[in-house]
């Protein structure tokens, strides 16, 4: 198993090495990291998977895993999500984690994120000040469908995209 953390990290319960507690001073990984990168290993041990990173907001923590990753993850019949979730005592969502380059990748994620909700597109706003932010257009029939209430929804994807990100109901 590929993780943000080392092996001897992984096998490890109470201690990070100094290089892996070096990252999580520095913001590199964060404390939810090293804790479901460990659950991971415990469930799938060795397997063949990429765990990135994880984001959490409310009662909603969405592991991202690397390319192809998602149904290992999972399990068969949900069985890793289900201990994982009896684990941390918050819902989980698993989405293929990827580098953040344009409009059609935040819309590939948010279409992951907020499934079974069908995402109509994702347009950059720029702000008079400089800034700017994703508006993630859901239509408003789906707005029943969010995994999640649309605030919680925007903090993760604002967290995994770096930028603000807001949804508009159509």
């Amino acid at each position: 198993m590929k993780a943000p953390i080392c092996e001897v990290c992984l096998k490890t319960d109470d201690i990070l090495c100094p290089a892996d507690e070096k990252k999580l001073q520095e913001g590199v990984i964060s404390e939810l990291d090293v804790k479901i990168a460990r659950l991971l290993y415990k469930l799938l041990g060795d397997a063949d998977i990429e765990f990135k990173r994880a984001v959490e907001a409310g009662d909603l923590i969405v592991i991202m895993v690397g390319e192809g990753d998602v149904p290992l993850t999972i399990g068969k019949g949900g069985k890793n999500i289900k201990l994982l979730m009896r684990e941390l005592g918050k819902r989980i969502r698993v989405i293929e984690g990827r580098e953040i380059k344009g409009t059609d990748d935040v819309k590939k994620l948010a279409t992951d994120l907020f499934y079974p909700a069908s995402i109509f597109g994702v347009n950059v706003v720029y702000k008079p000040n400089g800034g700017q932010y994703y508006k993630v257009l859901v239509l408003q029939r789906d707005k029943n469908k969010l995994p999640e209430k649309p605030e919680v929804l925007e903090n993760i994807l604002t967290q995994i995209t770096g930028k603000d990100a807001k949804i508009t109901f159509i």
